[in-house]
């Protein structure tokens, strides 16, 4: 988002993502427990990046070198910054964060859309012969 005056890119701590920001998203990735699933995708999430959803190891930036930020968990504010949001309180994998942007479309996360996994082993009710 560019500033209007200067016609500028802000910066990160005048989008209210400066160094508090930073903190705040370093506390809740030490304090994260490996597995909680995501509030967007409802798939799991993980401290490691390679074993996210989202990582993918043949991402590049725009300068061609890789991207060292694919798969790693970022910080959501609940109460969206377009709103007057202006703590992270909660990570989630950086493509859902990205995809639920301000909060409008919460209601249409696909976590609420998944259908009951079917178990890895299959169906588990025995095939009982008919009589």
């Amino acid at each position: 988002m560019k500033t209007p005056a200067t016609g500028r890119r802000r910066t990160t701590t005048q989008r209210g993502l400066g160094y508090t920001h930073r903190e705040q998203v370093a506390r809740l990735r030490a304090a994260h427990v490996d597995g909680t699933p995501c509030w967007w995708c409802g798939l799991p999430m993980y401290r490691d990046r390679t074993k996210n959803p989202d990582y993918d190891p043949h991402a590049t930036r725009r300068d061609g070198k890789p991207d060292t930020l694919t798969g790693v968990l970022a910080g959501d504010h609940t109460n969206p910054r377009s709103a007057g949001g202006t703590q992270a309180d909660r990570l989630l994998h950086g493509l859902c964060n990205t995809q639920r942007g301000d909060g409008r479309r919460d209601h249409e996360r696909p976590a609420l859309r998944q259908l009951p996994r079917q178990h890895p082993l299959g169906d588990l009710q025995m095939g009982w012969p008919a009589i």
